[in-house]
């Protein structure tokens, strides 16, 4: 498992389809990531410009990329 500091550079709605879905793409020292994700009562709280977590994780040979709001006092634990 790998995690990622980085900001949100744009909030998004992938499309017009039926399932709440949201879009983030944050900007990270290796780049930039596009996660699209169901809508959450945790992840409609982050917005253009917050840090957040990236935490990459393999799951039956597919990566999956969850999004969590940086707290102040995160980094000092890692």
């Amino acid at each position: 498992m790998k995690k990622l500091v980085g900001k949100v550079i744009k909030v998004f709605i992938p499309s017009l389809d039926v399932d709440q879905k949201i879009g983030f793409q944050v900007k990270t020292d290796e780049g930039i990531f596009e996660i699209i994700e169901d809508q959450t009562e945790e992840n409609a709280s982050i917005y253009k410009d917050d840090l957040v977590m990236l935490t990459f994780r393999n799951v039956s040979s597919k990566e999956f990329i969850d999004i969590s709001l940086l707290e102040e006092g995160d980094l000092d634990e890692e």
